[in-house]
């Protein structure tokens, strides 16, 4: 880099630090980043940081994270303070909320319809940017990351409505 340059910077665009938490919510197993995801991030200058099992409910090992360039964290506390940017799943709890610093990008299914002011407080409080996939819409009002969480619903209505039977 040129002298005085940002070393924040990449052929003029800003590097992130992108966190990957493990997942806390009983019987989610599901990830924010799957491993090839991460290796996109890293091959365009980024640093991702995955929390050790993060990927485990998902059939990925840190080792998968590690390959594709990840760095592998070992508590919470260190995946959403050096973020940027948190991908995560679920909708964030409480004490996740408030690791995350001020000015954090926050992207995954966050219902924000459903959520408690407390937490509504919490991202307006730290002048977060959210990205809920749940609310992205296209033209013709459709909202595609719901359509396959959809689809999967209703295969397994079927199962489970047979099971309590």
């Amino acid at each position: 880099m040129p002298p005085g340059a940002d070393s924040d910077l990449l052929m003029g665009e800003r590097i992130m630090n992108v966190g990957v938490p493990k997942e806390r919510r009983p019987f989610e197993f599901r990830v924010g980043l799957p491993p090839a995801g991460a290796a996109m991030f890293v091959r365009n200058g980024h640093t991702v940081y995955v929390e050790s099992e993060a990927g485990g409910g998902a059939g990925f090992s840190d080792s998968d994270y590690a390959r594709a360039g990840a760095t592998i964290a070992y508590a919470p506390e260190e995946v959403f303070g050096r973020a940027d940017l948190v991908l995560k799943f679920a909708r964030p709890l409480a004490h996740e909320l408030e690791l995350l610093p001020p000015g954090v990008a926050f992207a995954g299914f966050l219902h924000l319809a459903a959520a408690r002011q407390d937490k509504i407080d919490v991202i307006l409080a730290k002048r977060m940017t959210v990205l809920a996939y749940e609310q992205i819409e296209e033209d013709d009002g459709t909202r595609p990351a719901m359509a396959p969480l959809s689809r999967i619903g209703g295969r397994m209505v079927v199962q489970t409505a047979a099971a309590l039977r």
